[in-house]
């Protein structure tokens, strides 16, 4: 009783001892395939990391499950893997997918710098952000953006995200609807919401010389062969020239070219209207757009706008901008006496629907800013004015341009934008070779072409036939040198 009993036990040690032996056994071959199959990442426990980031979200790769970022303090780009273990939060902590997470976000990050592994990601909410702006100032020189009643700094080292792609401040067009984002005073990102493409008119002649203005972006003279560059959606079009307007309705598409026939729009006869000039002294001389005219009568003038240049022997020289759109205006200039101590801004210039000075200073800057020139104050205005002393009658001035919205105004516009001029020297385009050359929507020539240099913000447009046209925003500078510039080849069309 007592020998069977002992080898029961004894069949029992043995049968748990082989037991054992067949889980250390299995336990050494799951670690063996654990080490062949390691993929390099931490096991997927949330909270392992050891460095932490703010950044921006420069890139995202959703087949190779990567982000790419950059440290704006240290300007340094890096790029992490994510998976299933990542977590993703917006700036309330509540949990998102990586498909909500946009480009140009500013995030605060955990991850393993060993393993390049993202630990967890959230919307940063120390960071601001303005959307789809499209009233903003980009001030080239100073690297200040003006977004709102706020001013920002940015550098070239900002991300830039057009095209749903990292880009270039140069990129940027001012007709663009942007999205900045930044943290205290610094801009980190900016992402072109909207970006612009362009519009080719066909059968425009009769409307040479005359203006054509699209939405509220573009006012600009018709010129042969021009590329306008427009804000992409839909527009109003109002192309007006000799007494004759026309309005039609066009839809843009980013980076796409749209031929615009306004033959159609071509009128029979030109409209007129008169206008009465009053002016004082009485034997002071007018010249409306540089040929000299008879004001004892009224005048009869086409619809549109005309230079007025009124000129007097010890008088300040006034020179102008009118539009007429109705049939009778009446037009009232009193000069004032040219003394060493005179400010021309004592010149009164009034009549039918005549701006004041304060009406005049904001139709110049709203003019200025649509062109992404900066703006003038009241004491500007008047030291433009003091700049057309000796102005001839051949009308050779800096005009501002005057607005031709609307119908039915004698109105004024100035002369003399507060732009240097640098118009002595060149600036040349090298590259790609073939490619029409346009600035601010004129045609230059075919590249390698050059252009006077003229101080100021513009845009600078690359054409060729079954490529994507290109616009690039360049800032001329007040040195005194030839400048040349070398850009990326036209994308071919799909």
């Amino acid at each position: 009783m007592v020998k069977r009993r002992r080898r029961k036990q004894t069949a029992a040690g043995i049968a748990v001892l082989f037991c054992l032996l067949f889980l250390m056994s299995c336990g050494r071959q799951d670690k063996n395939e654990e080490e062949q199959n390691d993929t390099g990442f931490v096991a997927a426990d949330k909270g392992i990391f050891d460095s932490a980031d703010t950044a921006v979200v420069a890139q995202i790769d959703m087949d190779e499950k990567n982000i790419t970022l950059k440290n704006m303090e240290k300007k340094r780009q890096y790029t992490l893997g994510y998976d299933g273990t990542t977590f993703f939060y917006d700036k309330y902590g509540k949990v998102i997918s990586v498909t909500q997470l946009q480009k140009g976000e500013v995030v605060d990050i955990t991850f393993f710098k060993e393993r390049k592994r993202l630990n967890t990601l959230q919307i940063s909410g120390d960071a601001w952000v303005h959307k789809n702006m499209d009233e903003y100032k980009l001030n080239e020189e100073k690297f200040q953006a003006e977004v709102g009643s706020a001013v920002y700094a940015y550098s070239e080292d900002t991300v830039v995200i057009a095209d749903e792609k990292q880009g270039e401040l140069i990129d940027i067009n001012p007709v663009d609807i942007l999205t900045f984002r930044g943290v205290g005073s610094d801009v980190y990102s900016i992402v072109v919401e909207k970006g612009h493409g362009y519009v080719r008119l066909k059968n425009e002649e009769y409307f040479y010389d005359g203006w054509i203005e699209i939405g509220k972006k573009t006012i600009q003279r018709v010129t042969e062969n021009m590329l306008l560059t427009v804000p992409e959606g839909k527009h109003q079009v109002i192309i007006s020239n000799k007494g004759t307007s026309g309005v039609k309705q066009i839809e843009i598409r980013r980076n796409m070219e749209l031929e615009l026939d306004v033959g159609d729009l071509k009128g029979e006869d030109p409209k007129y209207g008169t206008v009465v000039f009053t002016i004082t002294p009485e034997d002071a001389t007018l010249y409306l757009d540089g040929d000299k005219t008879e004001y004892g009568s009224p005048v009869r003038l086409e619809y549109g706008i005309h230079q007025m240049i009124v000129m007097a022997e010890g008088y300040e020289t006034i020179s102008q901008y009118l539009k007429v759109g109705q049939e009778s205006a009446g037009i009232e200039v009193t000069m004032k006496a040219d003394t060493s101590d005179s400010d021309v801004s004592g010149n009164d210039v009034s009549g039918n629907d005549v701006l004041s000075d304060s009406e005049i200073l904001e139709e110049v800057n709203r003019i200025l800013n649509e062109r992404g020139y900066s703006g003038i104050t009241s004491s500007d205005l008047a030291g433009n004015n003091n700049d057309q002393n000796g102005t001839t009658a051949d009308g050779n001035n800096n005009n501002t341009g005057a607005d031709n919205s609307g119908a039915g105004n004698a109105g004024n516009g100035q002369t003399n934008t507060p732009v240097t001029s640098t118009l002595s020297y060149y600036v040349t385009v090298d590259a790609p070779v073939g490619v029409e050359v346009y600035l601010d929507g004129n045609y230059i020539g075919i590249a390698p072409c050059s252009f006077k240099k003229d101080t100021g913000s513009h845009t600078l447009t690359l054409r060729k036939t079954g490529y994507v046209a290109k616009s690039y925003t360049i800032q001329m500078d007040e040195e005194e040198k030839n400048v040349s510039y070398s850009f990326l080849d036209l994308v071919e069309m799909d």
